[in-house]
């Protein structure tokens, strides 16, 4: 079988990149040179590519008749107005396979797209299926959902495929707010009192904002805007590298604890991913490492395809010193192999607990010799605790459709109304400031 591995990041010590590498693997790995029917008959039986290629090369895959799309990381196509998913549906396929982890994540709506997408005659239309699946009263809907998902899903999870995976073990550790979270927690708090206690009519850009900056706080309160400038001016303008480094640290209650996990898991020979949703957070992350003489790499949005694949060779070498992988939820939680690690740190909680079930299988998964640990850092009577808890249930969504739990588990599965929002920001309010 002939597979072409067509995208844009060549081997090293080839002088092509980006398109004009395209065209000279569609020039020697696509056809048969000096034929006549040079477009009609492929060298390849399988090409291997990315999203981001499908879209950058639409006219060239338009223009072949493919028999089988097969289609990784399926769940990116849930957003029925997502490019990538208007691209692929214009495509000529005879059969199509997706393949995901997460096939539902905040609502059977996306569910809806991802059938759609296979069989758009008998899925055709969306509001119809909102209203029988949109909201799961009864045992009844969640069993009729089930037998009508039955021709289409084959579910198939790690214990099923492969029995020797080590265990994973998660401990959520509550860390307490230091005392200049608590000084920024509560202005936060002063500043929007008033907007609090008024309702929530058309409030929900601003209670979206308010949570964020809380979220923020929860992490370090030198992701807030200024903080970190106002702290330095209080010792006097720039201190030596020790003395910053200190007062990073002491600043947040979850950098006082990772500051002490870390030595403690290299002196053991572990290999951790630190993931967080804020990329501020990971630059904090990084000073700490580099002060600590820490090997480490990193991985967010901004890293590009080449820079992004060699980090993770990098640190997934036989015999590497990298001890540490800082790595953005988003971008670094899905699509990639990380097995060498057996511990993985969720610095921060997603409201959507697939992303962080995601993030921790980059290390467990297929492959994986070692058992893994999880530490999830959650701070304390705080609202990332009570967005934690809430958003904890949303996997039920997953347990009950697809047959794993009970329609009990299927509530709450949407993302936070302006009122749930008001209810949290109130609780994790009143724990810290009484």
């Amino acid at each position: 079988m002939n597979v072409c591995v067509y995208h844009d990041v060549g081997e090293r010590g080839t002088k092509f990149t980006g398109k004009d590498l395209r065209s000279l693997i569609r020039a020697q790995g696509w056809y048969y040179p000096n034929m006549e029917q040079t477009k009609s008959v492929f060298k390849f039986n399988v090409c291997l590519t990315t999203y981001e290629t499908i879209l950058a090369d639409f006219e060239e895959f338009e223009a072949i008749h493919w028999r089988l799309l097969a289609v990784d990381e399926a769940h990116r196509l849930k957003s029925a107005g997502s490019r990538v998913l208007k691209q692929m549906r214009v495509l000529n396929v005879d059969r199509k396979l997706l393949l995901t982890g997460t096939p539902l994540q905040n609502n059977t709506q996306e569910l809806w797209v991802l059938l759609n997408f296979l069989e758009p005659v008998i899925f055709d239309n969306m509001e119809d299926f909102n209203d029988k699946y949109g909201r799961l009263h009864s045992q009844e809907q969640v069993m009729e959902l089930q037998r009508m998902l039955t021709p289409y899903l084959l579910r198939r999870v790690k214990e099923d495929v492969e029995k020797s995976i080590p265990p994973k073990e998660e401990t959520i550790i509550q860390v307490e707010l230091t005392t200049l979270q608590k000084q920024y927690y509560r202005a936060i708090y002063e500043k929007n009192r008033s907007f609090l206690y008024l309702g929530t009519q058309n409030g929900l850009p601003t209670l979206n904002n308010l949570q964020l900056q809380l979220r923020k706080c929860c992490n370090h309160p030198f992701l807030i805007k200024g903080a970190e400038e106002r702290e330095l001016e209080a010792l006097g303008g720039m201190p030596d590298a020790e003395t910053l480094m200190q007062t990073t640290i002491q600043a947040s209650g979850k950098m006082v604890l990772v500051s002490k996990l870390l030595p403690k898991l290299k002196a053991e020979g572990h290999k951790v991913l630190i993931f967080s949703q804020f990329i501020r957070q990971l630059d904090l992350l990084e000073r700490y490492c580099e002060h600590e003489g820490f090997i480490y790499e990193r991985l967010d949005g901004s890293s590009m395809g080449s820079s992004r694949q060699a980090s993770i060779d990098r640190f997934s070498k036989k015999n590497s010193k990298s001890f540490l992988f800082l790595l953005s939820t988003k971008a670094g939680g899905v699509g990639i192999n990380l097995i060498a690690a057996d511990t993985v740190i969720i610095f921060d909680s997603d409201w959507n607990p697939q992303n962080d079930l995601q993030a921790q299988s980059r290390c467990h998964r297929i492959g994986q010799k070692k058992s893994v640990k999880i530490y999830r850092l959650v701070t304390r009577n705080s609202y990332e605790s009570e967005m934690f808890d809430r958003a904890s249930r949303k996997l039920g969504l997953e347990h009950a459709v697809l047959g794993t739990g009970s329609f009990s588990e299927a509530h709450d599965m949407e993302r936070p109304s302006a009122e749930m929002l008001l209810e949290l920001l109130k609780k994790g309010i009143a724990n810290v400031m009484f």
